[in-house]
């Protein structure tokens, strides 16, 4: 096993001390760590060589999202042939001891997996958060065995359709040759999705195993209780795209009709309750789901964060 692990990161100096002690526990099991970072201020991008020094480190002079970023890191992973399998890691993940060799013992027992996911639980707890995930007719990712114990969960892994987009590992293959690279179109979010499309008319399966063991400790910058609204725009645009791209334009309708006037209603609803400072919600969700159906899938006035 030479597995390449990639972590992308963007200004988190507010949990970086965490962020190296997960990494502290699951260093051992990767063959070389690539590093992107997606355009950050030269204060932080110092402290990241600094504890990092034996990453690979790519320096991007602007944040391309979550898609471009791991492609960088991707290709840069294929480009050394002793590489034989992928992770995709995000920094607020940790991640229990020898859980990555489990991903990959799972994928080499199995010819026809491509991606594997360790079960991932909600922050220092017991609690199920996503044990490999079915596709929803609005391209959703639901969660199967969430809210529930983890000794709860009655078998140790289990294919499903698509895994969460940030924890997993792969094959060497299922970027090579047989998907591709991520959609870099969608910037970030449901890229797990796209991903997820595309691995099944490939003919490659994807599995969660409870073996291997995640936590996603979602630490927000100080302050930040709520994402971004520019997080709902992204959601609802790309779900559109999505739709259009995989399974043309009475699919992509459908997906924009739902996104659209379920935000449109609750935007009546904070209108009625007086809730105003709510309204930016569903309003940026509603911009998105416009400009995916016009395919505007490119930085504009309201994608600018």
């Amino acid at each position: 096993m030479r597995l390449a692990g990639i972590i992308v990161t963007y200004n988190d100096s507010y949990k970086f001390k965490e962020w190296c002690r997960w990494y502290e526990e699951y260093k051992d099991e990767l063959y070389k760590l690539i590093i992107v970072d997606n355009g950050s201020e030269p204060e932080y991008l110092h402290q990241v060589e600094t504890y990092f020094v034996s990453a690979i480190i790519i320096k991007r002079d602007t944040n391309g999202g979550s898609t471009i970023a791991y492609n960088d890191g991707i290709r840069l992973a294929l480009a050394d042939p002793q590489v034989t399998h992928i992770a995709l890691i995000g920094n607020d993940i940790r991640l229990s001891k020898g859980s990555l060799c489990k991903c990959v013992e799972l994928l080499e027992s199995d010819d026809t997996l491509g991606m594997v996911a360790p079960i991932l639980l909600n922050a220092d707890s017991d609690i199920v958060a996503d044990f490999g995930d079915i596709i929803s007719e609005e391209l959703a990712m639901v969660c199967f065995g969430k809210d529930m114990r983890l000794e709860d969960i009655p078998v140790s892994w289990r294919y499903c359709e698509g895994v969460t987009g940030g924890m997993n590992v792969s094959k060497r293959s299922f970027y090579e040759t047989t998907v591709g690279l991520q959609d870099e179109n969608l910037f970030m979010y449901s890229d797990e999705a796209d991903m997820a499309i595309r691995a099944r008319k490939a003919g490659v399966k994807m599995a969660a195993t409870k073996e291997a063991i995640a936590w996603h400790q979602h630490i927000n910058p100080p302050g930040n209780k709520r994402r971004h609204p520019y997080s709902n725009y992204l959601i609802a645009r790309n779900k559109v795209y999505l739709g259009g791209k995989h399974f043309g334009t009475g699919k992509k309708i459908r997906i924009f009709n739902h996104f659209f006037f379920l935000n449109f209603q609750y935007s009546i609803k904070c209108l009625i309750s007086l809730k105003w400072s709510q309204l930016v919600y569903p309003r940026w969700a509603m911009l998105g789901a416009v400009n995916g159906l016009l395919g505007n899938m490119k930085e504009n006035k309201y994608s600018k964060m």
